[in-house]
């Protein structure tokens, strides 16, 4: 009895915490409280960013990417209640050749719990010359 007491304490703590561990469905990405705008990916040279700016809830976030069906498809399952990012815009690096080859080729994918799968710009940054890190020329302090 007591076995079965502690498996059914342990059980769904274990479950709980295995909710963001399979890639599924998420938080909607026109959801105000997590995004103040939809993502975007946003291609930055050679490389390629999710950029998203934190809604009005403000906890900290990453969402997950899988390559599924030839496009590089986005979730958000699980947020944490930690820290105050409401209004940071912030990027996420996408990484992995198939992920970019993805995005380039078949776009990108925000799947929502309703099952609804919105399509997410992919725009292009232009090259820019990187900011100097310290004043440059004689003299200066």
């Amino acid at each position: 009895m007591k076995r079965l007491v502690l498996l059914l304490t342990v059980l769904p703590i274990f479950c709980v915490g295995c909710i963001g561990f399979f890639f599924g469905p998420g938080f909607s990405s026109t959801d105000k409280n997590y995004f103040a705008v939809p993502p975007v990916v946003v291609k930055k040279g050679e490389q390629f960013v999710l950029r998203w700016r934190y809604g009005s809830m403000g906890f900290y976030y990453r969402p997950r990417y899988e390559v599924r069906g030839g496009a590089l498809w986005f979730s958000l399952q699980a947020t944490s209640s930690s820290g105050s990012v409401a209004g940071r815009e912030v990027e996420m690096l996408i990484e992995g050749q198939k992920e970019i080859s993805a995005v380039k080729n078949g776009g990108a994918i925000w799947w929502a719990s309703d099952g609804s799968r919105v399509p997410l710009a992919v725009k292009e940054e232009p090259n820019q010359p990187p900011e100097p890190t310290a004043p440059s020329g004689r003299g200066s302090s």
